[in-house]
Protein backbone atom coordinates (compact mmCIF):
# COMPACT_ATOMS: atom_id res chain seq x y z
CA UNK A 1 0.00 0.00 0.00
CA UNK A 2 1.50 3.33 -1.07
CA UNK A 3 0.65 5.56 1.89
CA UNK A 4 1.80 8.72 0.14
CA UNK A 5 -0.83 8.25 -2.55
CA UNK A 6 -3.46 7.06 -0.08
CA UNK A 7 -3.20 10.05 2.23
CA UNK A 8 -3.08 12.32 -0.81
CA UNK A 9 -6.41 10.89 -1.97
CA UNK A 10 -7.91 11.23 1.51
CA UNK A 11 -6.68 14.82 1.80
CA UNK A 12 -8.26 15.65 -1.56
CA UNK A 13 -11.59 14.12 -0.56
CA UNK A 14 -11.48 15.89 2.81
CA UNK A 15 -10.96 19.18 0.98
CA UNK A 16 -13.96 18.55 -1.28
CA UNK A 17 -16.08 17.79 1.76
CA UNK A 18 -14.81 20.92 3.55
CA UNK A 19 -15.47 23.39 0.74
CA UNK A 20 -18.93 21.96 -0.04
CA UNK A 21 -19.97 21.59 3.60
CA UNK A 22 -22.27 24.62 3.78
CA UNK A 23 -23.33 24.76 0.14
CA UNK A 24 -26.64 22.90 -0.41
CA UNK A 25 -26.23 23.25 -4.18
CA UNK A 26 -23.16 20.98 -4.00
CA UNK A 27 -24.61 18.40 -1.63
CA UNK A 28 -24.42 15.64 -4.23
CA UNK A 29 -20.72 16.28 -4.82
CA UNK A 30 -20.05 16.19 -1.09
CA UNK A 31 -22.00 12.94 -0.75
CA UNK A 32 -20.00 11.28 -3.52
CA UNK A 33 -16.76 12.34 -1.81
CA UNK A 34 -17.99 10.84 1.47
CA UNK A 35 -18.85 7.55 -0.23
CA UNK A 36 -15.54 7.22 -2.03
CA UNK A 37 -13.64 8.17 1.12
CA UNK A 38 -15.31 5.25 2.89
CA UNK A 39 -14.38 2.94 0.02
CA UNK A 40 -10.70 3.92 0.40
CA UNK A 41 -10.76 3.72 4.19
CA UNK A 42 -12.32 0.27 4.07
CA UNK A 43 -9.26 -1.00 2.23
CA UNK A 44 -6.93 0.76 4.65
CA UNK A 45 -8.46 -0.42 7.92
CA UNK A 46 -9.14 -3.96 6.66
CA UNK A 47 -5.49 -4.19 5.68
CA UNK A 48 -3.92 -2.69 8.80
CA UNK A 49 -6.50 -2.59 11.60
CA UNK A 50 -6.50 0.55 13.73
CA UNK A 51 -5.50 3.55 11.58
CA UNK A 52 -5.64 7.36 11.73
CA UNK A 53 -9.18 8.27 10.74
CA UNK A 54 -11.08 11.05 12.50
CA UNK A 55 -8.17 13.52 12.45
CA UNK A 56 -6.26 12.14 9.47
CA UNK A 57 -5.26 14.44 6.60
CA UNK A 58 -7.34 17.24 8.13
CA UNK A 59 -4.99 20.02 7.06
CA UNK A 60 -3.72 20.72 10.57
CA UNK A 61 -0.26 19.36 9.84
CA UNK A 62 -0.33 17.41 13.11
CA UNK A 63 0.32 13.67 13.37
CA UNK A 64 -3.03 11.93 13.75
CA UNK A 65 -3.77 9.33 16.44
CA UNK A 66 -4.77 5.79 15.48
CA UNK A 67 -8.48 5.26 15.96
CA UNK A 68 -9.98 1.95 17.03
CA UNK A 69 -11.34 -0.09 14.15
CA UNK A 70 -14.71 -0.50 15.85
CA UNK A 71 -15.14 3.27 15.99
CA UNK A 72 -14.03 3.56 12.36
CA UNK A 73 -16.57 0.96 11.25
CA UNK A 74 -19.40 2.57 13.18
CA UNK A 75 -18.59 5.89 11.53
CA UNK A 76 -18.18 4.43 8.04
CA UNK A 77 -21.65 2.86 8.02
CA UNK A 78 -23.06 6.16 9.29
CA UNK A 79 -21.26 8.04 6.52
CA UNK A 80 -22.63 5.70 3.88
CA UNK A 81 -26.15 5.87 5.24
CA UNK A 82 -26.16 9.67 5.42
CA UNK A 83 -24.50 10.17 2.05
CA UNK A 84 -26.86 7.77 0.30
CA UNK A 85 -29.90 9.47 1.83
CA UNK A 86 -28.61 12.92 0.83
CA UNK A 87 -28.05 12.11 -2.83
CA UNK A 88 -30.90 13.38 -4.98
CA UNK A 89 -32.09 15.99 -2.50
CA UNK A 90 -33.87 18.76 -4.47
CA UNK A 91 -31.41 21.52 -5.31
CA UNK A 92 -28.38 19.39 -4.43
CA UNK A 93 -26.74 20.01 -7.80
CA UNK A 94 -25.36 17.82 -10.54
CA UNK A 95 -21.97 16.20 -11.11
CA UNK A 96 -20.50 16.49 -14.59
CA UNK A 97 -19.87 13.09 -16.11
CA UNK A 98 -16.39 13.99 -17.32
CA UNK A 99 -15.28 14.44 -13.71
CA UNK A 100 -16.78 11.14 -12.54
CA UNK A 101 -14.66 8.20 -13.72
CA UNK A 102 -16.88 5.60 -12.09
CA UNK A 103 -20.53 6.47 -12.78
CA UNK A 104 -20.26 9.39 -15.24
CA UNK A 105 -22.46 11.59 -13.07
CA UNK A 106 -25.23 9.01 -12.59
CA UNK A 107 -26.31 9.81 -9.02
CA UNK A 108 -28.65 6.82 -8.74
CA UNK A 109 -25.67 4.51 -9.21
CA UNK A 110 -23.69 6.30 -6.50
CA UNK A 111 -26.65 5.81 -4.19
CA UNK A 112 -26.79 2.09 -4.98
CA UNK A 113 -23.03 1.77 -4.54
CA UNK A 114 -23.24 3.38 -1.10
CA UNK A 115 -25.99 0.96 -0.06
CA UNK A 116 -24.00 -2.00 -1.38
CA UNK A 117 -20.91 -0.88 0.51
CA UNK A 118 -23.09 -0.46 3.60
CA UNK A 119 -24.19 -4.09 3.27
CA UNK A 120 -20.58 -5.23 2.82
CA UNK A 121 -19.41 -3.45 5.97
CA UNK A 122 -22.42 -4.60 7.97
CA UNK A 123 -21.68 -8.24 7.22
CA UNK A 124 -18.02 -7.74 8.09
CA UNK A 125 -19.09 -7.27 11.72
CA UNK A 126 -20.88 -10.63 12.11
CA UNK A 127 -18.33 -12.21 14.44
CA UNK A 128 -17.30 -9.13 16.42
CA UNK A 129 -20.62 -7.34 16.88
CA UNK A 130 -23.53 -9.45 15.59
CA UNK A 131 -26.25 -7.14 16.88
CA UNK A 132 -24.74 -4.15 15.09
CA UNK A 133 -24.16 -6.30 12.00
CA UNK A 134 -27.81 -7.32 11.90
CA UNK A 135 -29.09 -3.78 12.46
CA UNK A 136 -26.86 -2.31 9.75
CA UNK A 137 -27.74 -5.12 7.33
CA UNK A 138 -31.41 -4.32 7.75
CA UNK A 139 -30.69 -0.61 7.32
CA UNK A 140 -28.80 -1.24 4.09
CA UNK A 141 -31.55 -3.49 2.72
CA UNK A 142 -34.27 -0.95 3.48
CA UNK A 143 -32.36 2.09 2.20
CA UNK A 144 -33.80 4.02 -0.72
CA UNK A 145 -32.05 3.37 -4.01
CA UNK A 146 -31.44 -0.37 -3.70
CA UNK A 147 -28.18 -2.10 -4.55
CA UNK A 148 -25.92 -2.17 -7.59
CA UNK A 149 -27.30 -4.14 -10.54
CA UNK A 150 -24.09 -4.26 -12.59
CA UNK A 151 -20.42 -4.52 -11.69
CA UNK A 152 -18.85 -1.28 -10.46
CA UNK A 153 -15.82 -0.58 -12.63
CA UNK A 154 -13.33 2.19 -13.19
CA UNK A 155 -11.74 2.48 -16.63
CA UNK A 156 -8.04 2.14 -17.28
CA UNK A 157 -6.23 4.08 -19.93
CA UNK A 158 -3.62 2.62 -22.22
CA UNK A 159 -0.88 2.05 -19.66
CA UNK A 160 -0.23 3.70 -16.29
CA UNK A 161 -2.78 6.49 -15.99
CA UNK A 162 -2.73 9.16 -13.25
CA UNK A 163 -6.31 8.38 -12.20
CA UNK A 164 -5.72 4.67 -11.58
CA UNK A 165 -1.96 4.47 -11.14
CA UNK A 166 -1.90 2.30 -8.03
CA UNK A 167 -4.40 -0.22 -9.38
CA UNK A 168 -2.70 -0.26 -12.78
CA UNK A 169 0.73 -0.87 -11.29
CA UNK A 170 -0.41 -3.91 -9.31
CA UNK A 171 -2.19 -5.31 -12.35
CA UNK A 172 0.65 -4.85 -14.80
CA UNK A 173 3.36 -5.82 -12.33
CA UNK A 174 2.05 -8.97 -10.66
CA UNK A 175 -1.04 -9.91 -12.62
CA UNK A 176 -0.28 -9.56 -16.29
CA UNK A 177 3.48 -9.70 -15.86
CA UNK A 178 3.65 -6.98 -18.49
CA UNK A 179 6.35 -5.05 -16.66
CA UNK A 180 8.87 -6.58 -14.25
CA UNK A 181 6.82 -9.22 -12.47
CA UNK A 182 5.69 -12.70 -13.41
CA UNK A 183 2.22 -13.51 -14.67
CA UNK A 184 -0.01 -14.59 -11.81
CA UNK A 185 -0.08 -18.36 -11.26
CA UNK A 186 -2.88 -20.41 -9.74
CA UNK A 187 -2.44 -21.48 -6.13
CA UNK A 188 -2.84 -25.08 -5.01
CA UNK A 189 -5.77 -23.98 -2.84
CA UNK A 190 -7.56 -22.43 -5.80
CA UNK A 191 -6.95 -25.60 -7.80
CA UNK A 192 -8.58 -27.68 -5.05
CA UNK A 193 -11.50 -25.25 -4.75
CA UNK A 194 -12.25 -25.41 -8.48
CA UNK A 195 -11.51 -29.09 -9.16
CA UNK A 196 -14.70 -31.19 -9.53
CA UNK A 197 -16.90 -28.34 -8.25
CA UNK A 198 -20.09 -28.42 -10.30
CA UNK A 199 -19.36 -31.67 -12.13
CA UNK A 200 -18.60 -30.13 -15.54
CA UNK A 201 -16.03 -31.97 -17.68
CA UNK A 202 -12.71 -30.22 -18.18
CA UNK A 203 -12.82 -28.78 -21.72
CA UNK A 204 -10.66 -30.56 -24.30
CA UNK A 205 -9.09 -32.63 -21.55
CA UNK A 206 -7.95 -35.34 -23.98
CA UNK A 207 -5.78 -32.75 -25.68
CA UNK A 208 -3.69 -32.22 -22.53
CA UNK A 209 -1.50 -34.25 -20.19
CA UNK A 210 -4.01 -36.69 -18.61
CA UNK A 211 -1.97 -37.04 -15.43
CA UNK A 212 -2.09 -33.31 -14.72
CA UNK A 213 -5.62 -32.32 -15.76
CA UNK A 214 -8.70 -32.95 -13.57
CA UNK A 215 -11.60 -34.81 -15.11
CA UNK A 216 -14.14 -32.29 -13.81
CA UNK A 217 -13.79 -28.61 -13.02
CA UNK A 218 -15.75 -25.47 -12.26
CA UNK A 219 -16.24 -24.06 -15.79
CA UNK A 220 -14.73 -20.74 -14.72
CA UNK A 221 -11.49 -22.47 -13.72
CA UNK A 222 -9.79 -22.96 -17.11
CA UNK A 223 -10.81 -19.39 -18.03
CA UNK A 224 -9.48 -17.89 -14.82
CA UNK A 225 -6.24 -19.83 -15.25
CA UNK A 226 -5.09 -21.23 -18.59
CA UNK A 227 -3.54 -24.65 -19.14
CA UNK A 228 0.24 -24.37 -19.38
CA UNK A 229 1.78 -23.94 -22.81
CA UNK A 230 4.90 -22.47 -24.36
CA UNK A 231 3.13 -19.20 -25.08
CA UNK A 232 2.54 -18.50 -21.40
CA UNK A 233 6.11 -19.51 -20.58
CA UNK A 234 5.99 -23.18 -19.59
CA UNK A 235 8.94 -25.44 -20.24
CA UNK A 236 8.23 -28.20 -22.77
CA UNK A 237 7.87 -31.02 -20.25
CA UNK A 238 5.39 -28.94 -18.20
CA UNK A 239 3.03 -28.05 -21.04
CA UNK A 240 -0.58 -29.28 -21.07
CA UNK A 241 -1.04 -29.05 -17.29
CA UNK A 242 -3.61 -27.32 -15.09
CA UNK A 243 -2.11 -27.28 -11.62
CA UNK A 244 -1.50 -24.75 -8.88
CA UNK A 245 1.46 -23.88 -6.66
CA UNK A 246 1.40 -24.31 -2.87
CA UNK A 247 1.46 -20.90 -1.18
CA UNK A 248 4.30 -19.84 1.05
CA UNK A 249 7.43 -21.29 -0.51
CA UNK A 250 10.69 -19.51 0.22
CA UNK A 251 12.12 -17.61 -2.74
CA UNK A 252 14.79 -20.22 -3.37
CA UNK A 253 12.31 -23.11 -3.42
CA UNK A 254 9.86 -21.12 -5.55
CA UNK A 255 12.52 -20.74 -8.23
CA UNK A 256 13.07 -24.48 -8.57
CA UNK A 257 11.78 -25.89 -11.86
CA UNK A 258 8.84 -27.93 -10.45
CA UNK A 259 7.66 -24.92 -8.43
CA UNK A 260 8.21 -22.15 -10.99
CA UNK A 261 5.22 -19.96 -11.81
CA UNK A 262 5.71 -20.45 -15.54
CA UNK A 263 5.22 -24.21 -15.17
CA UNK A 264 1.77 -23.86 -13.58
CA UNK A 265 -1.63 -22.65 -14.75
CA UNK A 266 -1.45 -18.88 -15.15
CA UNK A 267 -3.82 -15.93 -15.25
CA UNK A 268 -6.21 -16.40 -18.15
CA UNK A 269 -5.94 -14.65 -21.48
CA UNK A 270 -9.57 -13.60 -20.96
CA UNK A 271 -8.37 -10.90 -18.58
CA UNK A 272 -5.15 -9.75 -20.19
CA UNK A 273 -5.30 -10.14 -23.98
CA UNK A 274 -7.42 -8.35 -26.52
CA UNK A 275 -8.12 -11.58 -28.41
CA UNK A 276 -8.65 -13.56 -25.14
CA UNK A 277 -6.94 -16.52 -26.83
CA UNK A 278 -4.34 -18.38 -24.73
CA UNK A 279 -2.90 -20.23 -27.73
CA UNK A 280 -1.74 -17.46 -30.08
CA UNK A 281 1.57 -15.64 -30.07
CA UNK A 282 2.23 -11.90 -30.12
CA UNK A 283 -1.25 -10.86 -29.03
CA UNK A 284 -1.96 -7.31 -27.86
CA UNK A 285 -1.99 -6.95 -24.09
CA UNK A 286 -5.39 -5.79 -22.82
CA UNK A 287 -3.97 -2.70 -21.14
CA UNK A 288 -7.27 -0.85 -20.80
CA UNK A 289 -9.21 -3.65 -19.11
CA UNK A 290 -11.46 -1.92 -16.52
CA UNK A 291 -10.75 -2.35 -12.82
CA UNK A 292 -13.70 -3.80 -10.91
CA UNK A 293 -14.33 -2.13 -7.57
CA UNK A 294 -17.30 -4.31 -6.65
CA UNK A 295 -18.90 -7.26 -8.42
CA UNK A 296 -22.68 -7.40 -8.48
CA UNK A 297 -22.46 -11.09 -7.50
CA UNK A 298 -20.95 -10.01 -4.16
CA UNK A 299 -24.22 -8.29 -3.25
CA UNK A 300 -26.15 -11.48 -4.02
CA UNK A 301 -23.85 -13.55 -1.81
CA UNK A 302 -24.02 -10.97 0.99
CA UNK A 303 -27.80 -11.16 0.82
CA UNK A 304 -27.61 -14.96 0.76
CA UNK A 305 -25.58 -14.94 3.97
CA UNK A 306 -27.91 -12.40 5.59
CA UNK A 307 -30.95 -14.52 4.67
CA UNK A 308 -29.17 -17.66 5.89
CA UNK A 309 -28.68 -15.92 9.25
CA UNK A 310 -32.38 -15.03 9.33
CA UNK A 311 -31.75 -11.29 9.28
CA UNK A 312 -33.69 -10.44 6.13
CA UNK A 313 -36.59 -11.81 4.15
CA UNK A 314 -36.00 -13.67 0.94
CA UNK A 315 -34.53 -17.04 0.07
CA UNK A 316 -30.86 -17.67 0.80
CA UNK A 317 -30.93 -20.29 -1.96
CA UNK A 318 -32.33 -17.85 -4.51
CA UNK A 319 -29.75 -15.19 -3.66
CA UNK A 320 -27.00 -17.82 -3.77
CA UNK A 321 -28.00 -19.15 -7.18
CA UNK A 322 -28.42 -15.61 -8.51
CA UNK A 323 -24.87 -14.81 -7.42
CA UNK A 324 -23.51 -17.87 -9.22
CA UNK A 325 -25.34 -16.95 -12.42
CA UNK A 326 -24.01 -13.39 -12.23
CA UNK A 327 -20.47 -14.65 -11.77
CA UNK A 328 -20.76 -17.15 -14.61
CA UNK A 329 -22.01 -14.43 -16.94
CA UNK A 330 -18.79 -12.44 -16.47
CA UNK A 331 -16.85 -15.14 -18.33
CA UNK A 332 -19.70 -16.09 -20.69
CA UNK A 333 -20.52 -19.59 -19.42
CA UNK A 334 -23.45 -21.15 -21.31
CA UNK A 335 -26.78 -21.27 -19.46
CA UNK A 336 -27.22 -25.04 -19.84
CA UNK A 337 -23.89 -25.58 -18.11
CA UNK A 338 -24.90 -23.22 -15.32
CA UNK A 339 -28.21 -25.05 -14.87
CA UNK A 340 -26.37 -28.37 -14.58
CA UNK A 341 -23.76 -26.84 -12.29
CA UNK A 342 -26.37 -25.62 -9.79
CA UNK A 343 -27.70 -29.17 -9.33
CA UNK A 344 -24.32 -30.83 -8.88
CA UNK A 345 -23.50 -32.77 -5.72
CA UNK A 346 -19.93 -33.50 -6.79
CA UNK A 347 -17.50 -32.22 -4.16
CA UNK A 348 -14.36 -30.21 -4.70
CA UNK A 349 -10.99 -30.88 -3.10
CA UNK A 350 -12.22 -29.57 0.24
CA UNK A 351 -15.54 -31.42 0.31
CA UNK A 352 -17.85 -28.60 -0.85
CA UNK A 353 -20.55 -29.15 -3.47
CA UNK A 354 -22.64 -26.61 -5.39
CA UNK A 355 -26.24 -27.75 -4.84
CA UNK A 356 -27.56 -25.59 -2.02
CA UNK A 357 -29.59 -28.31 -0.32
CA UNK A 358 -26.81 -30.93 -0.50
CA UNK A 359 -25.32 -30.37 2.94
CA UNK A 360 -23.47 -31.99 5.79
CA UNK A 361 -22.19 -30.54 9.03
CA UNK A 362 -18.48 -30.65 8.30
CA UNK A 363 -17.23 -28.54 5.38
CA UNK A 364 -20.35 -28.59 3.22
CA UNK A 365 -22.80 -26.37 5.07
CA UNK A 366 -24.86 -23.77 3.27
CA UNK A 367 -22.57 -21.06 4.63
CA UNK A 368 -19.56 -22.95 3.25
CA UNK A 369 -21.25 -22.93 -0.15
CA UNK A 370 -22.13 -19.24 -0.06
CA UNK A 371 -18.66 -18.07 0.91
CA UNK A 372 -16.90 -20.51 -1.44
CA UNK A 373 -18.90 -19.15 -4.36
CA UNK A 374 -18.31 -15.60 -3.20
CA UNK A 375 -14.58 -16.37 -3.15
CA UNK A 376 -14.69 -17.66 -6.73
CA UNK A 377 -16.98 -14.86 -7.91
CA UNK A 378 -14.59 -12.16 -6.71
CA UNK A 379 -11.78 -13.24 -9.02
CA UNK A 380 -9.61 -11.58 -10.18
CA UNK A 381 -10.14 -8.09 -8.79
CA UNK A 382 -11.72 -8.63 -5.38
CA UNK A 383 -9.22 -11.01 -3.84
CA UNK A 384 -8.99 -8.61 -0.94
CA UNK A 385 -12.62 -9.33 -0.06
CA UNK A 386 -11.88 -13.05 -0.26
CA UNK A 387 -9.11 -12.59 2.30
CA UNK A 388 -11.47 -10.61 4.52
CA UNK A 389 -14.04 -13.41 4.48
CA UNK A 390 -11.37 -16.01 5.16
CA UNK A 391 -10.22 -14.12 8.22
CA UNK A 392 -13.80 -13.49 9.33
CA UNK A 393 -15.19 -17.00 8.86
CA UNK A 394 -12.37 -19.39 7.97
CA UNK A 395 -14.14 -20.11 4.66
CA UNK A 396 -13.29 -21.42 2.18
CA UNK A 397 -10.86 -24.00 3.48
CA UNK A 398 -7.35 -23.21 2.25
CA UNK A 399 -4.08 -25.08 2.55
CA UNK A 400 -1.70 -23.63 5.17
CA UNK A 401 1.48 -21.93 4.01
CA UNK A 402 4.10 -24.43 2.90
CA UNK A 403 7.06 -22.60 4.46
CA UNK A 404 5.83 -19.64 6.52
CA UNK A 405 8.37 -17.19 7.87
CA UNK A 406 9.00 -17.77 11.56
CA UNK A 407 6.57 -15.80 13.69
CA UNK A 408 4.36 -14.70 10.78
CA UNK A 409 1.47 -17.14 11.39
CA UNK A 410 0.21 -19.25 14.28
CA UNK A 411 2.03 -22.54 14.73
CA UNK A 412 0.22 -25.80 14.01
CA UNK A 413 -1.90 -26.80 16.97
CA UNK A 414 -2.61 -23.24 18.05
CA UNK A 415 -6.06 -21.77 17.54
CA UNK A 416 -6.51 -20.77 13.90
CA UNK A 417 -3.13 -22.08 12.81
CA UNK A 418 -4.50 -22.63 9.32
CA UNK A 419 -5.30 -18.95 8.97
CA UNK A 420 -3.46 -16.78 6.54
CA UNK A 421 -1.73 -13.64 7.67
CA UNK A 422 -4.24 -11.80 9.83
CA UNK A 423 -3.13 -8.31 8.81
CA UNK A 424 -0.33 -6.36 7.14
CA UNK A 425 2.17 -4.54 9.34
CA UNK A 426 2.12 -0.76 9.41
CA UNK A 427 4.17 1.09 6.76
CA UNK A 428 7.71 1.92 7.85
CA UNK A 429 7.06 5.61 7.35
CA UNK A 430 4.54 5.58 10.19
CA UNK A 431 7.17 4.35 12.64
CA UNK A 432 9.19 7.48 11.82
CA UNK A 433 6.72 10.26 11.05
CA UNK A 434 4.05 9.23 13.54
CA UNK A 435 6.16 7.29 16.04
CA UNK A 436 4.30 7.96 19.30
CA UNK A 437 0.86 7.25 17.90
CA UNK A 438 2.23 4.20 16.09
CA UNK A 439 3.66 2.74 19.32
CA UNK A 440 0.38 3.26 21.15
CA UNK A 441 -1.56 1.52 18.37
CA UNK A 442 0.88 -1.39 18.06
CA UNK A 443 0.61 -2.04 21.79
CA UNK A 444 -3.12 -2.75 21.45
CA UNK A 445 -2.50 -5.98 19.52
CA UNK A 446 -1.85 -9.34 21.15
CA UNK A 447 1.35 -9.82 19.16
CA UNK A 448 2.11 -6.16 18.54
CA UNK A 449 2.55 -4.89 14.99
CA UNK A 450 2.75 -8.42 13.60
CA UNK A 451 1.04 -10.30 10.77
CA UNK A 452 -0.56 -12.76 13.19
CA UNK A 453 -2.25 -10.08 15.31
CA UNK A 454 -6.01 -9.88 14.84
CA UNK A 455 -8.00 -6.74 14.18
CA UNK A 456 -11.35 -5.98 15.80
CA UNK A 457 -13.70 -7.64 13.33
CA UNK A 458 -11.47 -10.75 13.03
CA UNK A 459 -13.04 -12.26 16.13
CA UNK A 460 -13.92 -15.85 15.20
CA UNK A 461 -13.13 -18.30 18.00
CA UNK A 462 -13.11 -21.69 16.27
CA UNK A 463 -11.74 -23.31 13.12
CA UNK A 464 -12.70 -26.48 11.29
CA UNK A 465 -9.92 -29.07 11.27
Amino acid sequence: MNTTYFWGWIAGLNEIIRITKDDPSRLNLKSIARIYRVYLYTICTDLLGDVPYFKAADGSGEAAPYDHQKDIYYDMVKELSEASAAIGTPGAGTVEGKFDLIFKGDLSRWKAFANSMHLRLAMRMTEADPQKAEAETKAAVSADGGFITTDVTIPRGDGLTPATWQMDWGWYYSGVGYMYGGRLAMSKSMEKILTSLGGIEFPMKDYYDPDHIPEYVDPRGPIYFNVTNEINGAMENYCGRWEGIPAGYTKAVALEEPNAQKNHARLGAFFIRKDQDPDTKDATIYRDHPQTLMYVNEVSFLLAEAAWRGWITGSAKDFYERGIRESMSVVNIEQDKVDSYLQSTMKNGYGVSVKFDDVDNNRNTQLDKIITQKYIGGFPYNGFEAWNDYRRLGIPTLDPFAMPAEGSVQEKGAMDWKGSLRRVIYPTGETIKNAENYKEAAARYEFGDNTKSRMWWDARKTIKE
